[in-house]
């Protein structure tokens, strides 16, 4: 039965924290799309409902959401950490270097892993948006309004495109100060000679001590 270590308890709780800020945000969009689309498409039921079912809209998917990706996350976490020893030793190694970097550094290296995920949500939320706000308009046809909101989507998406720009910069300037990871393989021979190493010290070790012993 192997003993986890506090390291590792650390790590476990760090990962599904993340995978629950996920969550989070996720289920936040959820919420909303459901508020909005009860508010504009069904109003006069909307306009029936007090103050707890509201509530419960925009907090109900948020928490449900939220606490999925915790729970598979911390799945995820023990599956992926306990299937071998090298997995163990790579998944300790990421959170290391995870819990060595400063808050902007890991706010950059968060949002560069998950940018096309971001690009994606928030080019379909500015799609939406922009069809929202350009369709209060009463005089312009539905064509016009159609060319409008797509030139304010475009508008967004240059946007966007110039923060991944900005990312990749950023994460090329953060690789910089880190030294060449060494290969794989590499990385097997040393703690295959290590583990020698240490075989042959606790070895002589033994013979020393039977030596020493009175006959």
């Amino acid at each position: 039965m192997k003993i986890i270590t506090q390291e590792e308890r650390e790590a476990h709780s760090s990962h599904v924290l993340a995978e629950g800020a996920k969550g989070l945000f996720y289920g936040g969009l959820v919420s909303v799309g459901l508020f909005a689309y009860l508010k504009t498409r069904h109003p006069v039921r909307f306009a029936a409902f007090n103050t707890s079912v509201k509530t419960c809209i925009l907090t109900m998917p948020t928490v449900a959401i939220s606490a999925f990706f915790a729970d598979q996350g911390s799945w995820d976490f023990d599956r992926q950490m306990y299937q071998s020893d090298y997995a163990n030793q790579q998944m300790m190694e990421q959170y290391r270097e995870w819990n060595n970097m400063s808050l902007s550094e890991k706010t950059f290296t968060s949002l560069n892993n998950n940018k096309y995920k971001i690009i994606l949500t928030s080019w379909v939320a500015s799609m939406w948006g922009s069809w929202v706000y350009v369709n209060r308009d009463k005089v312009m046809t539905g064509p016009q309004k159609l060319v409008q909101a797509r030139m304010y989507a475009q508008a967004v998406t240059i946007v966007l495109l110039l923060s991944t720009i900005v990312l990749a910069m950023k994460e090329e300037e953060l690789n910089k100060g880190k030294p060449a990871p060494l290969p794989e393989w590499k990385k097997v021979l040393l703690e295959r000679e290590a583990e020698q190493k240490q075989q042959q010290a606790e070895q002589k070790a033994h013979e020393a001590e039977v030596k020493n012993q009175p006959a």
